[in-house]
């Protein structure tokens, strides 16, 4: 269902759910008519992704990702944002940070934002190539 309430056309369904299990969540490019939010179990942020939350999210995902595989890795910016809510929310975030050799490397981050201001980075990785 769209947020107005009105319902969503059964080829809409099927390739947002296509597209959230393919990507694990990550890669959600279905536009949307009227630009209508989707009431939804993950949900595009469009036009958010450089919110203080999630770049604060992406940062600390690379100082983890850093610290366990001994690199150096520098954010550069977020290049989607996709959200679930639950007493917070988790935040699937596919963000560019760059290396030492100045070559820029795509990441995803699967990162926890609660409602009483925990934050917790659940995994960082380069990320995975779209099937």
């Amino acid at each position: 269902m769209y947020a107005d309430g009105r319902k969503m056309s059964i080829q809409y369904q099927k390739e947002y759910h296509r597209q959230v299990r393919e990507s694990e969540g990550f890669d959600i490019t279905l536009d949307l008519t009227l630009d209508a939010a989707i009431g939804a179990p993950i949900i595009a942020q469009r036009g958010m992704k450089n919110k203080p939350k999630f770049v604060l999210l992406s940062q600390l995902a690379i100082e983890d990702f850093n610290s366990q595989n001994a690199t150096n890795y520098k954010f550069v910016k977020n290049v989607t944002v996709n959200t679930s809510y639950a007493a917070g929310m988790w935040c699937y975030i596919t963000f560019q940070a760059r290396d030492a050799d100045d070559t820029i490397k795509t990441f995803q981050t699967l990162a926890w934002w609660g409602i009483d201001g925990d934050r917790d980075v659940r995994f960082c990785r380069f990320k995975k190539p779209s099937k």
